[in-house]
């Protein structure tokens, strides 16, 4: 359980940052309220492509292991 907290912790700080490097590149294009809403859904996007890929590269880890094994 306390793995889970810390991954879903580091998975809300990576969005934190998403967010924090988005928002004022958006600032320069739009308005404060406009540019949070987008740069929220950019990041969310972003951080479930992040979680995509380490689980593909896990089980690729994962798939490597088992053949040297064998």
């Amino acid at each position: 359980m306390a793995q889970k907290m810390i991954y879903f912790g580091f998975m809300f700080g990576v969005w934190l940052v998403y967010v924090g490097f988005i928002v004022p590149i958006f600032l320069l294009f739009m308005s404060l309220g406009q540019s949070l809403h987008i740069a929220m859904i950019v990041a969310s996007v972003l951080t479930f492509l992040f979680i995509i890929v380490q689980r593909t590269f896990r089980g690729l880890h994962l798939i490597n292991q088992l053949q040297k094994n064998i």
